[in-house]
């Protein structure tokens, strides 16, 4: 009966094994950031498709009101020329308007079914889906300054993040392939017994053995190995460099974004309460034979382009701070989330 026991350890690799236990830290690192990088892309695209539908919808409310409005100036229109107070073009000027807002009706009704059957698609739903009304109160300040946000963006960024630790990822393999030019060092234990029973006792050999070794040429391998490593170091070296260049014009142009399309919400808040209050004046004009049937339409056409333009206004603003959160990898509002 013979038993035999071998084993092997190795001492020194030349660093290799400090070198892949940085890198594997590294890519861990990386992968973290990359998930969440992932996951706020993925948020940003629902909330982009969420949006499209709100918007289309209250875009569908503006036509509805465009063709309420144009077959009650019709109406209003048709009395006034048989009565001799208007001309017969009058009439004919708002039936092509009231053609021209159906029109408008059909197509903004066919967008919001494209963006619903979109949003499902983007859950994970085999239909159409809708989606649940947001407030309309004006979008708040936002609770960071722009340094403060620069800042952030740089040092906790999920995609600045991914940048520095796939650098220090390429930097230790880099330095892992150093290490075949140093020797290595291994350690050999092996137990040999054999006897003629089951637990072998008669004879009994141990024996340590230490073993150097330094490979003086492999056809080139190890040079090919050290020359991919460092191009692949320079190249993530280079990546993480170009991203701290970028992240200051990246994280400014999110936050102004955000902040102008906040802006020209209220402006276009302000916009649609005085289209509102000219188109009821020359409503009212039209009507005593003050003003001529251009002017109404004229302001009829302020009226809704006002209105749809504070429903895209609203809509950008919320798109812009996605962005934002998008690269500071966070939430900036989590109680309004929350709700």
């Amino acid at each position: 009966m013979t038993a035999q026991l071998n084993a092997r350890y190795d001492l020194f690799l030349g660093g290799q094994k400090l070198a892949e236990l940085s890198r594997s830290g590294a890519a861990l690192e990386a992968a973290h950031a990359g998930e969440l990088v992932a996951r706020f892309a993925a948020a940003q695209l629902t909330e982009s498709d969420y949006y499209a539908v709100l918007a289309d919808a209250e875009l569908l409310r503006v036509a509805r009101e465009r063709v309420q409005r144009a077959e009650q100036q019709l109406g209003v229109a048709r009395a006034r020329v048989v009565s001799g107070a208007a001309v017969q073009t009058d009439s004919l000027q708002l039936r092509l308007e009231l053609t021209k807002a159906r029109v408008v009706r059909l197509l903004q009704e066919s967008a919001l079914r494209i963006a619903r059957l979109e949003l499902g698609r983007r859950v994970g739903a085999t239909g159409p889906m809708d989606a649940a009304p947001l407030d309309t109160t004006p979008a708040p300040d936002l609770p960071i300054t722009l340094a403060g946000a620069i800042n952030e963006g740089g040092t906790q960024g999920p995609q600045y993040r991914v940048a520095r630790a796939n650098e220090r990822a390429a930097g230790a393999a880099f330095r892992a392939r150093l290490g075949d030019y140093l020797p290595h060092a291994t350690l050999t234990f092996n137990a040999l017994a054999f006897d003629t029973l089951f637990f072998p006792k008669f004879f009994k050999q141990t024996t340590f053995t230490l073993g150097v070794s330094f490979p003086l040429w492999d056809n080139g391998q190890r040079e090919i190995a050290l020359s991919r490593a460092r191009a692949n170091r320079d190249a993530a070296r280079a990546i993480r460099q170009d991203k701290d260049r970028a992240v200051q014009r990246e994280v400014t142009a999110a936050y102004d974004g955000y902040v102008t399309a906040r802006a020209a919400a209220q402006q276009a808040a302000e916009g649609l309460l005085v289209a509102r209050e000219n188109f009821r004046v020359q409503q009212s004009r039209y009507r005593a034979g003050a003003t001529t049937i251009l002017d109404l339409l004229t302001a009829q056409s302020d009226l809704d382009d006002a209105d749809a333009v504070l429903v895209q206004a609203r809509y950008a603003t919320r798109l812009a701070l996605a962005g934002l959160e998008n690269i500071l990898g966070r939430r900036l509002f989590p109680e309004q989330e929350q709700r």
